[in-house]
């Protein structure tokens, strides 16, 4: 992976950026696989307005010669909201690029 550029990370507390770090590098090296020379952008904002909890809203964006493929999710649990908004994004990638289909013996 060339670049990963974070926005936002200031909002998270010590525990959710070190889950995001850890996260961040497991799945990059998912989509380096599948797209070669990408970077990725991230967009983290968190809503907070009544209550105790807070709301995530992550958007994500792969960035590659072959072009941009973006994913968003939005969730009550940061894990959860990361997974599903990686989960999304390779799901995009195969549908594009049809990767598993190019891959077969």
């Amino acid at each position: 992976m060339e670049k990963i550029k974070i926005k936002g990370d200031g909002l998270l507390n010590n525990d959710e950026k070190e889950l995001l770090n850890k996260l961040l590098n497991e799945y990059a090296s998912k989509i380096e696989r599948e797209l070669k020379k990408s970077s990725l952008e991230l967009h983290i904002k968190v809503y907070d307005r009544e209550g105790q909890r807070k709301k995530f809203s992550l958007n994500l964006r792969a960035l590659s010669p072959a072009g941009v493929i973006e994913a968003s999710d939005a969730d009550w649990d940061f894990a959860r909201t990361l997974h599903k908004t990686f989960n999304k994004l390779m799901n995009e990638i195969e549908h594009q690029f049809h990767i598993s289909d190019q891959h077969k013996r």
